[in-house]
């Protein structure tokens, strides 16, 4: 792989759902925009957060990435290779390199196995397929480092899931994402269903773990204390689109977009002094339906900024500075092409 190339590279993403009517014959009527033009990218050995609120499409973009959900349009390229046009036999063999961690890790984990043969489940589905050369005993060794690896008694092998508490069912979770040595870890809010003490001890086992195998991070959050402390660059959505770009402490010190604007003035400070002296963002309305037709801002309707070019177009990402892309008019330049790239 040249060593400029991205690991990951998102491009012009679209994932839009059929709106039908109808019992007996069904009728399209409209489409429900989740994803609406998203493109970014993801450089090995960093931890990139995909953050916004509930609905911003977040999940289904995670899901486009691992391949579970179909696209629309737009290109997904890992190393150099678009995913969507890989024949099944050779989509097998690179799903080796990006697994997933999902959000709740008791119904991500099947009931009727064992924690050792969750973790063994993906070392023996690419030996079935003829992807990876393994005996059984090789496997229960690369499961049991694994166990070790994420905090796990090997005396808890044969245990099932209802035996362990969150913390150590999403421990076995990271175990299996981990079991054939991916390339990106696509973590999709590992930590908001469990308790906030065991929540840092996650992150911490995250990210001792990206300093030892080298990993890379997807890391999908709508909390943003959360992603600060993890991630290194942050990627803002909102409404289907990215609404800014930027590296961690560039965003939280200098925000552009209203948007991530308002979302930083609800983050709490540990000071109370300085929590009573700032003031938040309340923003107006709703987040609008991703099923309406519009071709302005998304965020026209909330956007304590508002100018009347917001209304008939949509910004398209600007770069702002080093690293820095926002998608906002507030930030057009004279003779400003509106190009999209990032």
């Amino acid at each position: 792989m040249n060593s400029m190339q991205p690991l990951l590279e998102v491009k012009n993403l679209k994932v839009y759902f059929p709106i039908e009517k109808g019992i007996v014959i069904r009728k399209r009527i409209g489409w429900l925009k989740a994803v609406d033009d998203v493109s970014f990218v993801v450089q090995k050995g960093e931890a990139v957060g995909l953050v916004g609120e509930s609905g911003c499409g977040k999940t289904t973009t995670a899901l486009a990435i691992a391949q579970l959900q179909r696209i629309t349009n737009g290109q997904i390229l890992f190393e150099g290779r678009n995913l969507s046009a890989l024949p099944p036999t050779e989509l097998y063999a690179e799903r080796r390199n990006f697994q997933m961690v999902f959000q709740d890790p008791y119904s991500s984990l099947d009931p009727r196995m064992t924690a050792f043969d969750s973790i063994a489940e993906p070392l023996r589905i690419q030996v079935r397929r003829g992807s990876l050369a393994m005996s059984e005993a090789d496997i229960r060794k690369k499961v049991l480092d694994l166990m070790d690896k994420v905090g796990l008694s090997q005396t808890f092998a044969h245990r099932y899931p209802h035996e362990f508490s969150g913390g150590q069912r999403q421990r076995i979770g990271i175990a299996r994402a981990l079991a054939l040595s991916p390339k990106l870890v696509i973590a999709d809010e590992p930590v908001s269903a469990l308790d906030v003490s065991i929540q840092s001890q996650i992150l911490n086992l995250m990210k001792d773990l990206q300093e030892e195998l080298g990993l890379t991070y997807l890391f999908i959050a709508h909390n943003l204390a959360v992603v600060e402390y993890f991630c290194s660059r942050i990627v803002v959505m909102y409404l289907g689109t990215i609404a800014e770009i930027a590296p961690s402490e560039i965003l939280y010190r200098e925000p552009l977009h209203p948007y991530t604007k308002a979302l930083l003035s609800a983050v709490p400070i540990p000071d109370p002094p300085r929590e009573r002296q700032r003031s938040r963002i309340l923003l107006k309305g709703d987040v609008p339906s991703p099923s309406e037709e519009r071709v302005g801002c998304p965020f026209f309707e909330r956007c304590p900024s508002a100018m009347d070019i917001c209304r008939v177009q949509r910004p398209l990402l600007r770069e702002a500075g080093a690293g820095h892309m926002v998608a906002c008019h507030l930030y057009a330049k004279e003779g400003d092409s509106n190009a999209n790239e990032n």
